[in-house]
């Protein structure tokens, strides 16, 4: 019988490597940010997310930080659920209460 150590060690040791192609495929997405659009009820941008490597993507998350002008007016983010390799998924950003906003700055925050 295994030690309670040395297994808990070892399913460590598993989820380090399970953990570490999620991290490779980083750099396999390419966002791309549309023009920021306003309306009574706020501002919103689409963005577009293309998945370029070999595997699908379950869930990636975009946050945009909202401005008008050099004033930030908050953040909003979208998660974009299984996108597969070739494909680009789209949705939007919506910021309720920035109908000021001029430009948003959007990142890909996290993926699973």
């Amino acid at each position: 019988m295994t030690p309670f150590r040395s297994a808990l060690t070892v399913a460590s040791a598993a989820c380090a490597v399970l953990l570490l192609p999620a991290a490779a495929s980083a750099a396999t997405l390419e966002l791309t940010p549309g023009k920021v659009r306003t309306d009574p009820a706020g501002a919103y941008v689409t963005v577009a997310v293309k998945n370029n490597g070999a595997d699908v993507v379950a869930q990636t998350q975009v946050t945009c930080a909202f401005f008008a002008g050099k004033r930030a007016l908050g953040k909003s983010s979208t998660v974009l659920f299984a996108i597969v390799p070739g494909v680009t998924g789209t949705d939007q950003v919506r910021m309720l209460g920035a109908s000021s906003a001029t430009r948003a700055d959007c990142a890909i925050d996290g993926q699973k």
